[in-house]
């Protein structure tokens, strides 16, 4: 039993051995990793399978574009001032005597004006807008007949012919408007419109006298005051009406409260047409220069007389407070069969309205073309007088031309210095 009992403690013997020798064994592996770890070595990594990364080029950053040097801006342009202008036009007195009728006269058809207008339809035409004196009714009231004088009355025709010719614009505040009375003023105006002329001086109604007259010219407001220094009494046989809105009178007048109701209702320019004056007076009155600086004074630019049928004398007009306003006194007879001195003469009074930056209107280049009025076989015909003055028109008599020249020379003794004498 002893030598079992040895062999039992031999084992345990060698089995503490040897777990003492890997014991010892796992020591020294352990002092060797610690000292490489001290020494600054690595442990070796695990063994594993490398994967080769996926190289994305990343692109290179693209260069900022380098802006193209820039202009200085540029200014925009001042808008340029274009001023709005309109040259105007005006004739002397349209008369209706028994030998214009008679002339125009065709049996079974009525009546043809044009051949009296004919030869001056250019010089109307040859403007922005014409204007004229109608003295004369115009239409047949009751069972009156036409008349020349004393008591005017024309037929519609006599129209048809003035604006064909180129007249826009007819005053009716003269002395013969109440010819016809009442009644035959409201007539002439219904005839008026219907041959497409524009018109003032006259109204149909107390309403209607209230109304500005005022008409457009290549775009500039241009309102017109007619008076007239009389009715030939007429119109104390005519309706009351006449006298308390129908006709308007030159005399008694507020003209600076006129020409400001104009100027409230949207009027840029305002050109006066007084019916006044001696008749066969080859200068102005005193009256018609005083009336005639009381109507600048009040703010008319340009004024246009008739009624003396001759003409009379035209210049600048020199206000008190520095302004200037154009005046033509008479413009004399445009078509008429009167044969007193001078009554065949007459002119186309022209000037042109220009538009000035700082507001307002200058009235500048007024001008003047002398026309005659030719009486052959009857017939009166309008001419413009300098294609004539030196070889007279065919069938003119030698008498007749010298009548022309001698008008020609009368109107430019009368003109002023600003005035120019015009061809046609």
């Amino acid at each position: 039993m002893a030598g079992r009992k040895q062999t039992k403690n031999a084992s345990a013997q060698r089995g503490a051995i040897a777990f003492l020798a890997v014991a010892a064994a796992l020591v020294c592996i352990l002092v060797a990793l610690l000292m490489q770890l001290k020494c600054g070595g690595t442990a070796p990594a695990p063994q594993t399978t490398a994967v080769a990364p996926t190289l994305t080029a990343t692109p290179a950053p693209s260069a900022a574009p380098t802006p193209a040097p820039s202009a200085a801006p540029t200014p925009a342009p001042e808008p340029t001032f274009s001023p709005r202008r309109a040259t105007i036009r005006a004739a002397g007195d349209l008369m209706m005597h028994e030998d214009q009728l008679e002339a125009a006269r065709r049996p079974g058809e009525g009546y043809d004006f044009t051949s009296q207008y004919a030869l001056v339809r250019d010089s109307l035409s040859d403007a922005d807008y014409t204007l004229a004196n109608l003295e004369t009714t115009v239409g047949l009231y009751s069972d009156k007949p036409y008349s020349g004088y004393p008591r005017f009355n024309a037929p519609p025709e006599m129209l048809e012919a003035v604006r064909g010719a180129g007249i826009d614009f007819v005053s009716l505040a003269n002395n013969h408007i109440l010819d016809r009375y009442f009644d035959g003023m409201l007539i002439t105006v219904a005839n008026v419109r219907e041959a497409g002329l524009d018109y003032s001086g006259v109204y149909v109604s107390a309403e209607d006298s209230l109304e500005p007259d005022i008409f457009e010219i290549n775009g500039i407001r241009v309102g017109f005051l007619c008076y007239t220094y009389s009715t030939n009494d007429m119109e104390k046989h005519s309706d009351a009406r006449a006298v308390q809105f129908g006709v308007r009178y030159l005399y008694d007048r507020d003209y600076a409260a006129d020409v400001r109701a104009l100027r409230q209702a949207g009027a840029e320019v305002v050109i006066a047409m007084p019916h006044w004056g001696a008749e066969f007076r080859r200068t102005a009155s005193s009256t018609q220069v005083s009336i005639a600086m009381q109507l600048a004074q009040a703010g008319v630019d340009v004024v246009l007389g008739g009624h003396p049928h001759v003409v009379q004398q035209a210049g600048m007009m020199d206000t008190p407070d520095g302004e200037k306003t154009l005046v033509a006194f008479s413009l004399g007879n445009f078509n008429s069969d009167m044969d007193e001195d001078y009554a065949d003469t007459g002119i186309i009074f022209e000037f042109t309205l220009v538009e000035r930056e700082e507001g307002g209107f200058d009235v500048v280049d007024p001008g003047y073309v002398p026309v005659f009025c030719w009486r052959q076989d009857g017939l009166t015909r309008t001419i413009p007088s300098l294609p004539y003055y030196d070889q007279p028109p065919e069938g003119m008599s030698p008498e007749q031309h010298a009548r022309l020249r001698a008008g020609v020379e009368s109107v430019d003794a009368l003109m002023g210095p600003e005035i120019a004498r015009l061809e046609r």
